[in-house]
């Protein structure tokens, strides 16, 4: 059996469609149609370890490696895996993702984040924090209402969509800095620091190619 007869055969055993596959791969459904049919043969290693969590089986068992595996190669077994929601906007005063904000999921190792909190990740817009975080990156992050000064954090302003800020604490103001030279820091004093609220802290990026 090749690979796309056996991710086809896992497909179909957990009663998912092909959009269904692609939409928590974060891909196309012709992308999963080429993976099926063998046009793509060369399956990228991190796409390969989020299949085989989709799936519920290992990426050598998706790929024919049952034996003589090679030793340079480490596979990631489905429990060592989590999904976590993509949500596709923040907005001001949201203490836990909305469901009918999540836009699709990305898997992350379970050790890397703790149960007992709250994560979801955020796709980077713009370029005011390049070249740090680069637009279409995705970003993990901790839900939390508070973070340490000099951290990068996701916030929002005035109840609008959410970015990614440095955030900066001073004696009676809250200073929110971008990397991007071209985009100068903005500055709440007094009162206005009320306008700001932190959704959460950047654990992680992830960048595809």
């Amino acid at each position: 059996m090749t690979p796309g007869e056996r991710i086809r055969q896992l497909r179909k055993e957990r009663g998912m469609t092909q959009e269904e596959l692609g939409r928590l791969l974060g891909i196309q459904k012709a992308a999963v149609n080429k993976y099926e049919t063998g046009r793509v043969q060369n399956i990228k290693r991190a796409t390969l370890i989020k299949l085989a969590a989709i799936l519920e089986t290992t990426p050598e068992d998706l790929i024919g490696w049952k034996q003589d595996m090679p030793a340079n190669i480490e596979a990631v077994l489905p429990q060592e895996m989590v999904s976590v929601p993509i949500v596709g906007r923040v907005a001001g005063g949201v203490s836990c993702v909305a469901e009918n904000d999540i836009i699709g999921y990305e898997t992350v190792i379970r050790s890397e984040i703790s149960p007992r909190e709250e994560y979801a990740f955020l796709r980077v817009q713009g370029d005011s924090m390049y070249p740090i975080f680069m637009e279409g990156d995705l970003v993990l992050i901790r839900v939390q209402p508070s973070v340490d000064s000099g951290s990068y954090a996701v916030v929002t302003i005035d109840g609008e969509d959410g970015v990614i800020k440095r955030v900066v604490y001073g004696s009676d103001y809250i200073e929110l800095q971008s990397v991007n030279p071209m985009y100068p820091p903005r500055r709440f004093e007094g009162s206005d620091v009320q306008r700001i609220r932190v959704f959460g802290l950047v654990k992680q990026i992830k960048r595809k190619f």
